[in-house]
């Protein structure tokens, strides 16, 4: 019973860095996480998944409106992401100073990699329903990650994120300040979105995630005077 409360549960939560967050501090925190996975789910939600990036662009080109509500959500979520790394370095940094900071740098550096990622993107969303381009050759040109900026901006997203993702999930769980059932939805979330390439169902766990902590740094009992 009691390792199924240590992963339900917040092992110490009058531990919790968030004991000494102001009510606005706290609601800022919690609504940061939620809206950062909200929007990216929000967004996979919008855009049905295609394996061929012509395929895309042809339903994009086709469904304008739709592909920049997609893209729109996709830009909104920026800030309240890179706001949930530094939740996660707050939360996590009383014990776990050297992961935490380590775990932010990285997943700081991912999130610079996924916002320069968005904007490539939202240029070839506007290319793609411009209507003066071929969509074959516009797809072989976006597949193409041949130049030293295309791979320098998946270096610093697909690395940073994955390991950034993977350091502070191990700062969050020593922490004992969060749930440890929400920690593990992070690995989850990784393996499910990247590994396996299921966005949908990836983001619906990291939303649930971050809701989950979010709850918690909410019912965190406030620090005595």
């Amino acid at each position: 019973m009691s390792t199924v409360a240590s992963v339900l549960e917040a092992p110490e939560p009058a531990a919790s860095p968030a004991a000494q967050f102001s009510p606005l501090g706290r609601a800022a925190a919690a609504g940061t996480l939620v809206l950062g996975a909200a929007l990216q789910l929000a967004s996979f939600l919008t855009i049905p998944s295609h394996d061929e990036t012509e395929e895309r662009l042809r339903w994009i080109a086709a469904n304008p409106g739709q592909a920049d509500a997609a893209k729109l959500f996709d830009i909104l979520a920026m800030p309240f992401l890179l706001g949930t790394v530094l939740v996660y370095v707050l939360l996590s940094r009383r014990r776990s100073p050297r992961l935490a900071y380590a775990g932010g740098i990285l997943l700081g550096c991912g999130m610079v990699g996924l916002s320069m990622l968005q904007g490539y993107e939202t240029l070839e969303f506007g290319l793609a329903t411009d209507g003066s381009f071929d969509l074959a050759a516009l797809a072989d040109a976006v597949d193409d990650i041949s130049s030293p900026p295309a791979i320098a901006m998946l270096l610093l997203f697909l690395p940073g994120v994955f390991f950034g993702l993977l350091t502070m999930s191990v700062a969050l769980w020593r922490s004992r300040a969060v749930p440890r059932g929400a920690v593990l939805l992070i690995p989850a979330f990784l393996v499910i979105d990247i590994l396996l390439q299921q966005g949908v169902a990836g983001h619906a766990i990291a939303l649930v995630g971050a809701v989950w902590i979010a709850s918690a740094v909410l019912l965190t009992p406030s620090e005595e005077p």
